[in-house]
């Protein structure tokens, strides 16, 4: 049985491992240097204090997957709108873990008054496109050579959802 629930800073070394893989072996993420632990508790505490930010579970207490919103730009005028990302540990998820997290955050976004969920996908990366028009959001921009990693030009695409 799968847990969903809110992330704890002791979880940091969990989410600092699940996400050193999408760093050091995909462009899924434009950070070129994996964060420590202690890096990742710091981002934790920044953004679940005024964001949703959880943890999926399997029984052992084992975190598989995590998912959380942040503010989706700094100026003021954006407050009714956030970026929402998700990771999981490669070949370890369970289906429907990921719409189960999103679920949750969309949730939590909508009952602090968020409108619009925006998500930035590099846009090679088919399987989260797909998870996210799955779950109810549409393709709206594709932003081309904004990235350089692993000695190639990326695009990302932008997908939204309403709430």
């Amino acid at each position: 049985m799968m847990e969903i629930r809110p992330v704890k800073i002791e979880d940091s070394q969990a989410l600092a491992a699940i996400y050193r893989y999408y760093v050091e072996n995909t462009s899924f993420t434009f950070e070129e240097v994996a964060p420590t632990s202690e890096e990742m508790a710091e981002r934790i505490h920044s953004i679940a204090k005024a964001f949703p930010y959880y943890v999926a579970c399997n029984d052992q207490g084992q975190v598989l997957a995590y998912a959380y919103a942040h503010p989706f730009h700094e100026r003021s005028a954006y407050r009714y709108s956030a970026e929402i990302s998700i990771y999981s540990q490669v070949n370890k998820s369970e289906k429907g873990l990921g719409t189960a997290l999103y679920q949750t955050v969309e949730r939590d976004l909508k009952a602090q008054g968020i409108k619009t969920i925006l998500a930035l996908v590099t846009a090679d990366n088919q399987v989260s496109i797909n998870f996210h028009q799955k779950n109810g959001y549409q393709l709206v921009g594709h932003l081309h050579q904004v990235g350089y990693k692993f000695d190639q030009w990326l695009d990302t695409v932008y997908l939204e959802k309403h709430i």
